[in-house]
């Protein structure tokens, strides 16, 4: 008899250690992790992610709340290096997921300014792809916005274009649109 109480003892112990076991290393309590998933979820609608490049000190992409301004985004990168050109960022600005925020040098700016006040659009009234504002490259026929911000982009990565042909390296701008306007661009 008190061979059976043991063994019953025994076998209770087992049982109840075994479902403590499991219920400890599931860890799923529906409460709390329904509370746990709200929050996460709500974190994540109020968070942008951003690009910083350029002359700030720790160039990267960043996450930010959604309403931050381009103030809070190069901070997030360090703040500017001594070569920057503070004044061609307007800080007040608010973010868009997804944006670039490039802030050139001083040398960068005081280069852009001179060639487009110079060059932009020549005596001939043709559009420099070198020097040229987004404004002033969509003008060209089949060159919108998104061409527009690409051009300048593929300029500030890989330097300046080298002939006008070389328009055709930017994606989305082929054979048929470079015919439009090869007399209206230069180099």
């Amino acid at each position: 008899m008190f061979k059976a109480k043991s063994i019953c003892m025994a076998a209770v112990l087992f049982f109840a250690a075994c479902t403590a076991g499991c219920t400890e290393k599931s860890g799923v309590q529906v409460e709390k992790g329904s509370e746990v998933q709200k929050a996460a979820d709500t974190q994540k609608e109020d968070k942008i992610c951003v690009y910083v490049c350029g002359s700030v000190k720790k160039p990267g992409v960043y996450e930010l709340v959604e309403d931050a301004r381009i103030v809070s985004a190069i901070a997030a990168a360090g703040g500017f290096t001594k070569s920057a050109s503070k004044e061609d960022v307007n800080q007040a600005e608010h973010v868009k997921d997804g944006q670039q925020i490039y802030v050139p040098s001083r040398k960068e700016a005081q280069k852009q300014q001179k060639g487009s006040s110079e060059k932009g659009s020549s005596s001939d009234d043709r559009v420099n792809l070198n020097t040229a504002s987004k404004e002033e490259l969509m003008k060209l026929s089949g060159i919108g916005e998104a061409k527009a911000s690409d051009i300048i982009s593929y300029r500030e990565e890989n330097g300046s274009f080298a002939k006008p042909e070389d328009i055709m390296k930017i994606r989305g701008i082929k054979q048929g649109i470079y015919s439009k306007i090869k007399d209206m661009i230069t180099v």
